[in-house]
């Protein structure tokens, strides 16, 4: 009987309804969702499947029509499912009706992950527009008040774009979905970014540790930068495949000692002219070359690749360090090597901060 009265309309008459339904009283109705949800998903499209943008589009604007069918109203597991058998008996094309279904994708922690590209895409828009409208009003998880399931919400995100590989920068889509809001959120905009993508990298870095990834490596990697989860995942891996090697834990104690003595950023411009001890040209020299052939490689993302060249600095720092005194009595020298040990340590933050590698290299 239900399911005869709801092919009385087509999902797409039903969009405009959803404004009678509730997503939460301060971000408004189901239909203004699925319009921010359309407006991201397309977004994403761009950038990663253009050439299915017009579907991912279609998708996106009927994911939510089926909550109005009284199957679902009657049996509320079935949203999604619903969506995606009534899509097909609209004739809508076959890719729309299986991301209809796929977007509510994974339903719980370690369940189906969306298999297209597509359900993938308008899954990814509908958490993060949910994360960043509840981080907008304030709505921030806390002990085991969760009542939109925001980890939930985090974690299936990070599985879809590490299980698709899908190169993106959650603080675009962030930004992206705060500003669909209007002037819904309370929260200001630098805030809720923040707030959402920390608490986005909370859920990353518990989630690499459970799969046994020493934390060490995780905030070598998240201290420095968190933004493209597929990036960071690269970078991990790097750290963890370069620090078998049998100097990687000197030079992670090495660089620890560079990070001790600039505390603070310097000026990273070396004046050559003031460099007066051996060590301190050789090791000049010697980031000289390592910087010229690993900057081209981590601008291309070839980390590992980096990571073996900067290796070759461990040498070199360790006699700096046995025989140049850093904190001479002369500023002027003093600032230039300090300058000469801030632009090593920002040629090594480009791929991660190695001090807090020291408990992998144990």
């Amino acid at each position: 009987f239900f399911f005869k009265e709801d092919q009385t309309r087509t999902l797409e008459s039903r969009v405009e309804d959803l404004s009678g339904i509730l997503f939460q009283a301060k971000l408004g109705t189901m239909k203004e969702k699925t319009y921010r949800i359309q407006a991201l998903a397309e977004m994403i499209a761009a950038t990663i499947a253009p050439e299915q943008l017009a579907l991912v589009s279609r998708a996106a604007f009927l994911s939510k029509a089926d909550l109005l069918s009284e199957m679902v109203n009657e049996f509320p597991s079935l949203q999604g499912a619903m969506g995606r058998d009534y899509a097909r008996l609209n004739g809508e094309a076959e890719e729309v009706a299986i991301a209809i279904h796929e977007h509510y994708m994974p339903v719980r922690a370690g369940s189906q992950l969306p298999g297209t590209v597509i359900g993938a895409i308008v899954s990814i828009a509908d958490r993060i527009d949910t994360i960043a409208g509840c981080f907008g009003i304030g709505q921030i998880p806390s002990g085991s008040a969760d009542p939109f399931g925001l980890r939930r919400q985090a974690l299936g995100l990070i599985h879809i774009i590490e299980e698709k590989a899908f190169s993106l920068s959650l603080s675009s889509l962030v930004g992206k979905a705060y500003d669909l809001y209007t002037n819904k959120l309370s929260e200001d905009r630098e805030t809720t970014l923040t707030n959402s993508i920390n608490f986005i990298k909370g859920r990353f870095t518990n989630d690499q540790t459970a799969q046994n990834i020493p934390p060490g490596a995780v905030e070598a990697v998240t201290s420095i930068i968190f933004d493209d989860i597929v990036d960071g995942k690269q970078r991990i891996n790097a750290l963890l495949e370069v620090s078998k090697q049998e100097s990687f834990p000197l030079l992670a104690g090495s660089f620890k000692r560079v990070m001790n003595i600039i505390k603070e950023q310097h000026d990273g411009t070396v004046n050559q002219a003031l460099l007066s001890a051996e060590a301190e040209k050789e090791l000049y020299s010697a980031y000289l070359e390592v910087s010229g052939k690993a900057q081209p490689l981590i601008d291309s993302n070839a980390y590992l690749e980096a990571l073996s060249i900067i290796l070759q600095m461990k040498e070199p720092i360790d006699i700096f360090f046995d025989k140049v005194m850093v904190m001479t009595d002369k500023k002027d020298i003093r600032d230039n090597r300090l300058a000469l040990l801030s632009s090593i340590a920002a040629l090594f933050l480009q791929v991660g901060d190695f001090s807090k590698m020291s408990a992998v290299a144990a």
